[in-house]
């Protein structure tokens, strides 16, 4: 076998399983997710709930309710988008429950960077992360194009060369908003 139909294998598992629910633990992974939100005074949209687990990460995840009606020129000053539950051991991001703060310094209609900032249930800012952003509509369009925000989550695991080196396992979450943005960031689960 060659080394890219092992990085395509590996990319079709990881995908594969993110894909299938996780049976034992996705209820009780919502339920902590709806009961930390509740705790945190934070409204969900409890419909579109992503759960993801397989080796070394586990995620659930969902949009604040309330983001479909963001128009994208609020970015500069930050708005919480979503709200994870997130154990990925060697990212070096503690494990819990982090609401998402999406900002760009210059929105525009097109693909621009911002970030994406975990904030803890006490409120501190425990990581920063780089996002791409992608606004089609400047204005919150009237009516949405659909209901709610869509989260996404793919595992990725890129096996490097022959040896092993420049090996990377990552997982891509991906916000489809109706407010006319989507936005995408990238934790490193190992290095």
């Amino acid at each position: 076998m060659n080394n890219g139909f092992l990085r395509i294998f590996a990319c079709v598992a990881t995908v594969l399983c993110l894909a299938q629910p996780a049976l034992a633990g996705e209820c009780d992974m919502k339920e902590a997710l709806f009961n930390a939100a509740r705790q945190a005074g934070v409204e969900l949209n409890r419909e579109q709930t992503v759960t993801a687990s397989s080796p070394g990460v586990s995620i659930a995840g969902t949009s604040i309710a309330g983001f479909e009606q963001v128009p994208a020129t609020e970015l500069p000053a930050g708005v919480r988008a979503g709200f994870i539950y997130l154990d990925a051991r060697e990212s070096g991001i503690p494990a819990g429950f982090y609401q998402l703060k999406v900002q760009a310094r210059e929105p525009k209609e097109g693909t621009y960077e911002g970030t994406v900032s975990l904030i803890s249930m006490e409120g501190k800012e425990v990581a920063i992360l780089p996002a791409s952003m992608e606004t089609w509509s400047m204005d919150v369009p009237d009516p949405l194009p659909f209901e709610q925000t869509r989260m996404e989550i793919q595992r990725h695991i890129d096996l490097g060369d022959k040896d092993g080196v420049g090996r990377r396992d990552y997982v891509i979450i991906i916000y489809h908003c109706p407010n006319g943005t989507t936005f995408v960031f990238i934790i490193t689960v190992s290095k």
